[in-house]
């Protein structure tokens, strides 16, 4: 008899969020010679990336439930197309002020507004969680982990497996003091008390974890995210043009992922003339904030830059291959550096070069590093200065076309379905 597996996710495909890929990869990669698997998500999410209305989400073995919530997006139509920055600033920032205050008293998160419906369909279809063996759930948002909560407390004795993508309280809002944070500390405990096991994105957030929460760390392990391996670029050695072409796919998080460090480092390899501004390309693929633009406009190589807006995921990938370097961005923030973009697996899966502008000790720098995956760019205490040689190094590289690095590394162990893999083993 196979056991019964329920997915609990606000976000799930057709819905663009990359947030949405890593429960779609789990119930796609779990045995279904084993397993039932049942999917619980939101019919209307308030995510902002829209749907892919091409992609079709339906797997043999995995039941698709959604369940609607009581305040998401009204209209649930797919992202419109061009760059969002055609909009009105001061509606924008009207927007933007009245998002920070209702984040001021939402909590845990948006999907809060979900919650409810999400208990009342559980409560109306016992049978669901009578008949399951095993529960994941996998934030942000927490809200998935408070229902998950929800279904171990009238199911004692289910496997649960709590799935962190991001830091709540730890990082987020344990210096912070106030009612909110006091909240999230409560939540965070119980959730690491009552799973049955916890995983998390990187290793250095498992030790993060591990080291607060010392009592449970036995019960704690890291799974990466990772890439579809019928993606992979098998043509990475040929540059599809003599331009030198830099390639951004994603936000920049209102300026927490800075793309000024770069383009301070064109600047000054354009005012030596080591290369013409006309052999240098810049593009970006996804939204960019009005503020962080206005930055970017004040460098000579703002010029170089081409807004290619929202693309559609196949749009991205073409551009990806095509590109002579890809750019990577970290924040400067814990919480971002101790995690990786996901955006990075699909760039790995391109095996073109990445140059990658993210503190030292950041952990996708140390997998650049060992894999050779491409260049380094400390950007905790960014200095011109000492960047600067090795950006020299990158430009002189290319304009020799060594700029390619092998990239042999051991692709396979950074796919979804090795690293899914673990999640069957733990289960």
């Amino acid at each position: 008899m196979k056991n019964n597996i329920l997915i609990i996710s606000y976000a799930y495909p057709p819905n663009n969020v990359a947030g949405a890929q890593r429960p779609y990869t789990l119930a796609k990669y779990l045995d279904k010679e084993k397993y039932k698997v049942t999917v619980i998500t939101c019919e209307n999410p308030d995510l902002p990336l829209g749907k892919n209305e091409n992609f079709n989400p339906n797997l043999d073995g995995v039941e698709i439930v959604q369940v609607k919530s009581k305040i998401g997006n009204l209209n649930n139509n797919s992202h419109p197309k061009g760059n969002s920055l055609k909009k009105n600033p001061i509606s924008v920032a009207f927007k933007s002020f009245l998002f920070k205050i209702a984040q001021l008293f939402i909590f845990p998160d948006k999907a809060m507004f979900w919650y409810g419906n999400v208990k009342q369909f559980f409560k109306n279809n016992p049978q669901l969680i009578d008949n399951a063996d095993v529960i994941f759930s996998t934030s942000p948002g927490v809200t998935n982990h408070q229902i998950a909560l929800y279904i171990k407390k009238q199911k004692k004795k289910i496997q649960w497996v709590a799935d962190f993508r991001d830091f709540n309280y730890l990082e987020n809002w344990e210096e912070k003091k106030g009612i909110k944070p006091f909240l999230h500390k409560k939540l965070e405990y119980n959730i690491i008390k009552e799973a049955t096991n916890l995983t998390f994105v990187t290793n250095t957030m498992l030790q993060a974890y591990q080291k607060h929460y010392k009592s449970f760390a036995h019960k704690m392990l890291s799974v990466y995210n990772g890439f579809e391996m019928e993606e992979v670029n098998n043509e990475a050695s040929s540059s599809a043009s003599d331009q030198l072409v830099f390639f951004y796919a994603g936000t920049f998080y209102n300026g927490l992922r800075s793309p000024l460090p770069l383009l301070q480092l064109v600047d000054k390899v354009l005012e030596e003339n080591i290369i013409e501004s006309s052999n240098i390309k810049i593009q970006i693929a996804g939204t960019i904030d009005e503020q962080t633009k206005l930055q970017m406009s004040k460098y000579n190589s703002y010029a170089c830059i081409d807004f290619l807006g929202n693309l559609p995921r196949t749009q991205v990938l073409d551009y990806m291959n095509k590109s002579t370097f890809l750019w990577l961005i970290v924040a400067n923030i814990k919480s971002h550096y101790q995690t990786i973009p996901i955006k990075f697996y699909e760039y790995m899966a391109t095996k073109r070069p990445i140059i990658n502008f993210a503190p030292h000790d950041a952990e996708v720098s140390n997998i650049i590093k060992n894999n050779q995956m491409g260049y380094n760019i400390n950007t905790l205490d960014f200095s011109l200065e000492q960047s600067y040689p090795l950006f020299q190094e990158v430009i002189s590289n290319f304009k020799r076309g060594d700029y390619h690095l092998g990239l042999e590394y051991d692709l396979i162990s950074f796919s979804w379905e090795m690293q899914m893999q673990k999640i069957n083993e733990l289960i």
